[in-house]
Order: C-alpha cells, then structure tokens, then sequence
C-alpha cells in the first residue's frame, strides 16, 4: 500500500543528506528510496548542460519573408496615404467637427503607434482565437508545473512572472522577452488573456487535478520551514523544472510550425514530436529520481499524448489556429482525468463532476468553433503574427529578419 510521507533527515534515513520532499515510500522497507537532493542536483545539471550544448544546432531553419512580400502597415492601416481602396472600419469611432481624424495615439514605450479609430469586439474575439500564436508553450510550462511544484499558486506566480519579465527585457536591453526585436512584440490580448488566462491558468488547474487523482504528494503534506532542508527540496524542484523547459524548445531547432511532414494523410510538426518525446523521456528521469510510482507515469504519459496530439497533427495548415486547438488539448485531457478519478474511484466525486462539467462545456465549444457559427474567422488578415514583426501577413516565414539597425 502507498502512502505518503514527509521529507526525513539524516537520523530516519541513514545517510548524510535528506531526501526530497517529493518521495513516495511503501510500507515495504526494501522499496526503492529517491535520489538524494545532491545527486538530482547534479544529474539535472548534466542534462541542462548537455542542452545548452546542442541548443545552438539549428536542424531545419525558418525561411525569411520576400522583400517584395513586406508591407509598410501604414498604408495598409491608412488608405488614403496610398493608392489602396478605402477600409470598411466596424464599430468606428468619429469626431463631428473634425471627419478627418482617423486614428488615435497608442503609446508602446519605446515607440508610439497610430491605430485606427475603431474599436470592434467581435474582431477582439476573432483575433484572440484565429492566427499562428505561441500558444503551446504557455501550455507546457502551465500543465508540467503542478508535477515539480504541486501547488497552484506557485505556478500562477510563475506565469506572472514570467510575463512581467517578458515585458521588462524591452527597456533593458531593447529585445522583447529578452531575444525578440520589439516590432514582433505580442498583442495586449495575446499576453494577458491567452498567456495567462486560456493557455495559462486553466491548464495550471487542469494539470492539479491530473496530480490529485494521480496521488502525487504536494508540498502541503509538507512542512516546510525556514531551514536549508526545505530550501534545498524546492531549490531541486525548481531547478528540475527550468530545465524540462529547455527539454520543451529544442522544437525551435526543428522549425517548431514552419516545417512539417506528411504521414498516412496526415501531416505533423516533427520539432513538436521531437520535443514531446524528450518531454517523456526526462519525465522519466524525474520518476526515477522521486521513486514515484510507474503506474503513475505510464498514466501521466497517456495524458500528455491527449495533450500534445491536437497541437502535432492536423490536416490543413491554414486552418491550424493553436488557441482553439488549446481548447481541445484541454477538453481530451480533462475528460481522460476524470474518466481516471472515475474508474478508479479516487478522491472527492464533487471535484470529478464539477471538472467534469468544465471538461465538457470546452468540448462544446471547440465543437462550435469548428463547426458552428458562434465566432467566425477574421476577414482582416493584417494583425499580430509571430515573426511577422508588423511588415506583414505572410505566417510561416520571418519578416523580422529583414529589419536592421
């Protein structure tokens, strides 16, 4: 039978160092012990390390956008700067004694920007859930967190930091998010209501449900003190974290969405199967580290490949739009969950029917996305892109490079 325990000291253990705080023990005395806090230090560090290595190997390499296909947004923004028909603004805004003024002042900081004097919240919900966005990432950093850290408000901590870091790179060092020219910088919807709420905070509670019907120990089993036990055991988990983030982008090394195949009618993005595979393999290595269970890991791999799946395959490219394919990575892994808490008859069935109901009212909605008129694609084609940086509406290829200083 399993049970959970807490971290103990050298006098229960017998050896000269504590054990993590993330150990399972069984009531046998022979079952296998987790890793001292020192050997999963430095065997994290090895991989981190090794990663770093092959980091700068660029397999396959985005192509840069055609001059001839830039645009100066300006004239696509403003007709009458151009030879361009007149745009149809919805929901515009104007001054009675002044029809000339077409534009407002939005200021970015570093740059200030002339938008259009229109403000349509049916285009705010067509551009929130159609284009090419980062959306994965944010997915993997929110649902893989709760299993190093298994305590949600750290996690929801973690992805406000790191947006607030994102945008204070800007005035830093003049990159956004530390490495990215400011002209590809994400949209206010993009990094606050996508980053944070759709692909952050509701794949964070996803990912704690999937730990509490798993019976991995959270750190409130714990107590944790002002001590350097209870440093050293969030240090390592910390630390096991950052580095599973490097694991996750060496898709970028395989052209992460710019390069795909084709398989049995289907195609596929081999840098997002590549790094779902290392994801797996070092999940692995955390198992053997935290002597948890394997029935648990060989469950918690099926719900990462629910998870991954609707983000790896699809079937047309120009319809591939990684925030309604979010809502079904979400959907699958959450009904797989509770079918598990279900069968398995594990935990409090108010939390599995109040899920439930969550799981399937997502289901719902990528089904009238999809299929169903509830909010069409934009018209309007000339709006945030990555790579784009704003000279234009072309999605697989990087207009930034064409930008020099």
């Amino acid at each position: 039978m399993i049970v959970r325990m807490a971290a103990r000291g050298t006098a229960e253990l017998g050896t000269a160092e504590p054990a993590a705080y993330t150990a399972l023990a069984t009531e046998d005395t022979d079952a296998i012990q987790p890793w001292t806090l020192k050997k999963q230090c430095l065997v994290t560090l090895v991989v981190l390390v090794v990663l770093v290595i092959i980091k700068p190997i660029q397999i396959y390499k985005m192509t840069v956008t055609s001059p001839d296909q830039l645009m100066d947004a300006a004239t696509v923004l403003f007709p009458p700067l151009s030879a361009s028909p007149p745009r149809t603004l919805q929901s515009q805004y104007f001054i009675r004694q002044r029809p000339d003024i077409r534009s407002f002042l939005f200021d970015l900081g570093g740059s200030t920007c002339a938008c259009t004097l229109q403000w349509d919240q049916k285009q705010y919900w067509q551009r929130l859930f159609y284009g090419k966005k980062y959306v994965l990432a944010h997915v993997m950093t929110a649902f893989t967190g709760p299993f190093f850290v298994p305590c949600w408000e750290w996690n929801v901590l973690y992805k406000v930091h790191n947006e607030v870091l994102e945008e204070l790179a800007l005035p830093v060092n003049g990159k956004w998010a530390g490495m990215r020219l400011p002209m590809d910088l994400e949209s206010r919807y993009d990094s606050i209501v996508s980053d944070l709420a759709l692909s952050g905070f509701v794949f964070i509670i996803l990912a704690c449900h999937a730990v509490y019907v798993l019976g991995l120990p959270s750190i409130a089993d714990y107590k944790l003190q002002w001590d350097i036990q209870s440093f050293q055991n969030l240090f390592t988990a910390f630390f096991q974290y950052y580095t599973l983030q490097f694991v996750q982008t060496l898709w970028q090394n395989f052209g992460m969405r710019t390069f795909k195949l084709h398989v049995f009618g289907l195609s596929y993005f081999p840098g997002y199967m590549v790094a779902f595979l290392l994801q797996i393999a070092y999940l692995r290595l955390l198992w053997l580290m935290r002597a948890w269970p394997t029935d648990t890991y060989n469950k918690t791999v099926f719900l990462l490949v629910l998870l991954w799946t609707p983000f790896i395959f699809f079937t047309d490219l120009d319809n591939y739009h990684e925030q309604i394919q979010a809502i079904l990575s979400f959907a699958l892994t959450g009904i797989a969950v509770s079918a598990f808490q279900y069968y398995f008859e594990f935990g409090n069935q108010t939390v599995m029917a109040a899920a439930s109901v969550c799981y399937g009212l997502a289901m719902l909605f990528y089904l009238l996305l999809q299929f169903g008129p509830i909010i069409a694609a934009p018209e309007e084609q000339f709006y945030f892109k990555n790579h784009a940086c704003g000279i234009s509406n072309r999605s697989f290829t990087d207009s930034c490079q064409q930008l020099t200083k």
